[in-house]
C-alpha cells in the first residue's frame, strides 16, 4: 500500500527513490511505498541534510575517493552503509536513486533492467542492463573503500 506523505528522510530501510515524472517521488521501502509531492533531487538534498552533508558535499566527496566525475554514487550515511548510485546523471531531473545494499538481483528485462530487492519486490528501471551494472560496481567500489578506511 502506498501513503501520501510531505517529507522523507532515506533510512537504512530504503530501496529506492524512484522520479515519477509530475514533480513527485515515489519511495520504495522495505514493506513499504511513499508518494512524495517533491522532486527527488529535493528527497536526496534533504536526506544528505538530516545525516550532516548536502548532496554536492556527498558528490564531491565521490569524486575524490573513486576520480570519476559523471553518475556518482553517494554515501547517504557512514554508519549504516546506506549507499545509493543514480541512474541518470546526479543533477539530472529525471535520476532516480537505487540502494546498493537491497538489491538481490538484476537482469536485462526489454531493453531496460528489472532489479529483484531483498523481500522479493520487483522494480523495472529506465536503464541499461550495462549502465545499471557499472553504476552498481562504481557504488560497490565506494562502499568497500570506505569500509576499508573505517577499518584501517
Amino acid at each position: 500500500m502506498q501513503k501520501d506523505i510531505d517529507s522523507y528522510e532515506i533510512n537504512k530501510n530504503t530501496y529506492a527513490i524512484i522520479n515519477l515524472e509530475n514533480e513527485a517521488t515515489q519511495v520504495i521501502e522495505k514493506g513499504q511505498e511513499y508518494l512524495i509531492p517533491k522532486k527527488t533531487f529535493e528527497v536526496m538534498e534533504e536526506s544528505c541534510a538530516y545525516y550532516g552533508s548536502s548532496l554536492e558535499g556527498r558528490v564531491q566527496g565521490t569524486k575524490m575517493i573513486l576520480g570519476c566525475n559523471y553518475k556518482l554514487p553517494i554515501i547517504i550515511e557512514e554508519s549504516n552503509e546506506i549507499v545509493f548510485f543514480p541512474t541518470n546523471g546526479t543533477m539530472n531531473e529525471k535520476c532516480s536513486w537505487i540502494a546498493v545494499n537491497h538489491i538481490s538481483k538484476y537482469e536485462p528485462y526489454k531493453g531496460y533492467t528489472k532489479v529483484t530487492f531483498d523481500d522479493n519486490k520487483t522494480l523495472v528501471l529506465k536503464i541499461s542492463y550495462s549502465s545499471f551494472e557499472m553504476q552498481l560496481l562504481r557504488a560497490t567500489r565506494l562502499q568497500n573503500l570506505i569500509k576499508k578506511r573505517v577499518n584501517d
